[in-house]
């Protein structure tokens, strides 16, 4: 990877040494705790989103996430060290916490913002300049794996300079989709406790938030902050008012001494019950940095170049969560954070970057497992229900998602044991029933062998964007990429199956090579040089999208090595940006240059024009399969993915956003991490080692 610039690394920085961070421009940071819960925020400290919080709780995880605790609003009083006659130094006071109220002012007016934050997998560090040689260190922790948090706070001083923190901590217990903007401080029943609170919600559900701070002194006085704006949400067109309540007071007592650095510093730590508060989060192992460096060392273990991409494998880890299905546990994919659950469809695409790549084929077998036990009528679950529901199975590729993530685990983890007893029943349903007929008219025409599926009502391909009954993107008919991985699909089930039952495998074969000569006569486009995008029953669909490069992205693919070529330089000049792939020619008349407005504008352009991160790794490898993976293909991939790699230090710190707006700025949009972002460019940066 000699012309490849390595993607940031862990701690992310945001410096200001000669003044404070302000809140607008802003970073924001996302702290996972692995079992769907998160704490997420600004690096000035200043919450712009109903979704930002100390702490996230997942009561049912991954998933009915709670926001628990939106703030801790700091005030500090320091008295310096005695000084020589004749004048003592003064004492300083300063509020480290901030609010933007309706009135679009900052609340208090004396903020003082942070000088430095850092950002590391498993940590939030923000440093407050208070005075020459004196600062305070805010650290935030998530619990692994369990609905609880931990902030320390450290005095850096000379020694015996002397602190009074009192911390007022920010209550919300609420649905983190729902603000409570006619919030009242009588709804929540408080119970003082030594060293802390326990709050429990006003809705009845008996949720109870227990904070404790040891060695603090507790003062119970309940106070609501109302009309607090979150003004990105007002961009989207969201609620974004919301009113804050607190319990009271926490007061810690901070003393710089050499001789004992543990009276410089106290831990506050808050817990969604049943779990409990850990005041030594910070002096134990911690088992999600355990954790990360042994999913690292597995990652590099086959390629020493892989080192580089470590910062992409931890990123790729916040995505992965266990999910109980039946009373079985497996690994499912997060599509996004803030607001997105797991989905069949995010998880087959994301699952070969996230789990394959990394060789973490435990996880894999786990999930590809699952779904094929949850296959019917030769679909996979698209959805599993959050309360015990049966599952919802909605799309057209989930299911061919299914087929091409079954062969690249087997390719890459030689378990030919889990594909023959558990995976290849589920593969083989798949195929009949698509060829004999499925759910929402998801079919094999017999005139020609390919896939049609829906009608003008349904969008059950990715670009699913339907509001108020409008479709943007109709795609019902023959979908390019739906055919493509049909296609593929069938030669990678016949490879699987040939070695003891070569009949079998012959007919697909067979069948694969009908689809090859009805996709080349239905799809291409001699005048373009290029592939249509969808084949209905009254016309042929010729938009320019980038659902076309899975035809040449794909090993088994139906195009001649000629073709690629044409298809990825279609792609290459028209779509390609340094974010990503647009989802529609610039030169269409639905094209949408940005991503913005309320929720229907939103919906509009989401496939119409804005550019999508993860759909760098088809063009990717369509490029290389193109020029036969050659040094010079593999540069141009390099050369294509270092300005993903270097978004790890822009909008959300380490992670990679689900979409930019089409043209400069290209600003970050949509959910601030996304999972099948990460998982597509860890896999196109693999694919060019």
């Amino acid at each position: 990877m000699t012309d490849l610039t390595p993607p940031p690394a862990a701690p992310y920085a945001i410096d200001q040494p000669q003044g404070h961070l302000r809140p607008s421009p802003d970073h924001e940071w996302l702290l996972a705790s692995g079992n769907g819960g998160f704490a997420m925020g600004t690096a000035s400290g200043l919450n712009r989103r109903k979704y930002h919080s100390l702490l996230n709780a997942s009561l049912n995880p991954p998933v009915e996430r709670l926001s628990c605790l939106t703030s801790l609003d700091e005030q500090i009083r320091i008295a310096p060290a005695p000084a020589p006659a004749p004048a003592p130094a003064p004492t300083l006071t300063a509020s480290l916490f901030a609010h933007r109220l309706n009135s679009l002012s900052i609340h208090p007016s004396d903020s003082l913002f942070p000088t430095r934050f850092e950002k590391t997998p498993t940590t939030a560090t923000w440093t407050y300049s208070l005075a020459p040689h004196v600062s305070l260190r805010k650290e935030l922790k998530l619990l692994w794996r369990r609905n609880a948090c931990a902030v320390r706070y450290t005095l850096l001083a000379p020694p015996d300079s002397r602190a009074t923190l009192v911390l007022t901590p920010r209550v919300s217990l609420r649905d983190f989709h729902a603000l409570l903007p006619t919030n009242t401080a009588d709804r929540y029943t408080i119970e003082q406790q030594p060293e802390g609170f326990r709050v429990l919600s006003p809705d009845s559900k008996g949720r109870a938030l227990v904070m404790r701070c040891p060695g603090a002194a507790v003062r119970r006085a309940p106070t609501l902050l109302s009309g607090v704006l979150l003004d990105f949400e007002s961009e989207r067109h969201q609620e974004d008012t919301d009113a804050l309540f607190s319990p009271g007071s926490i007061t810690i007592e901070l003393i710089a001494d050499p001789a004992d650095p543990r009276r410089a510093s106290a831990v506050f730590t808050a817990a969604h019950e049943p779990d409990a508060p850990d005041p030594a989060a910070f002096d134990t192992p911690d088992p999600r940095a355990a954790h990360l460096a042994r999913v690292r060392a597995d990652f590099q273990q086959s390629h020493p170049d892989r080192a580089a991409l470590a910062p992409l494998v931890d990123a790729a880890d916040d995505f992965l969560v266990p999910r109980s299905v039946a009373g079985q546990q497996l690994m499912t994919v997060l599509a996004g954070f803030p607001w997105f659950a797991d989905w069949g469809r995010d998880t087959m695409i994301s699952l070969v970057g996230l789990m394959i790549v990394t060789r973490r084929f435990d996880d894999a077998k786990g999930c590809l497992a699952t779904f094929a036990r949850y296959t019917t009528q030769g679909m996979i679950p698209n959805l599993f229900d959050d309360y015990g529901g049966p599952p919802q199975y909605n799309t057209v590729d989930a299911s061919l998602w299914f087929l091409h993530a079954c062969r690249q685990y087997v390719d890459a983890s030689g378990d030919r044991h889990t594909f023959d007893s558990i995976l290849r029943p589920a593969c083989l349903e798949i195929i009949d029933r698509y060829q004999r007929g499925t759910r929402f008219n998801i079919r094999m025409d017999p005139a020609d062998a390919l896939i049609t599926a829906g009608d003008h009502t349904t969008q059950l391909t990715w670009m699913d964007a339907k509001r108020n009954g409008v479709v943007f993107t109709p795609r019902h008919g023959k979908a390019v990429e739906i055919n493509a991985l049909w296609h593929h699909g069938l030669v990678s089930v016949a490879q699987l199956i040939q070695h003891d039952d070569p009949a079998h495998a012959a007919q697909l074969t067979g069948l694969a090579r009908r689809v090859e000569r009805s996709f080349r006569a239905a799809f291409w486009l001699p005048a373009e040089n290029r592939l249509a995008d969808c084949i209905q029953p009254d016309a042929v669909i010729t938009h320019l999208r980038p659902n076309q490069i899975f035809a040449a992205s794909l090993e088994h693919s139906p195009l001649t090595t000629d073709e690629r070529r044409a298809v990825v330089d279609s792609v290459r000049n028209r779509l390609l940006t340094p974010m990503g792939l647009r989802t529609l020619d610039p030169a269409d008349p639905a094209y949408c240059p940005r991503f913005e407005g309320d929720m229907m504008q939103r919906d509009r352009a989401y496939h119409n024009g804005t550019v999508w991160p993860w759909l760098i790794g088809p063009y990717c490898e369509a490029a290389l399969r193109a020029d036969h993976f050659s040094d010079a293909a593999k540069a141009h991939v390099r050369r294509t993915i270092e300005p993903l790699l270097a978004s790890l230090t822009t909008g959300c710190l380490g992670q990679v956003a689900e979409v930019y707006d089409a043209e400069e700025p290209r600003r970050p949009q949509g959910c601030v991490a996304q999972a099948w972002s990460v998982a597509e460019l860890l896999r196109a940066a693999v694919l060019a080692l």
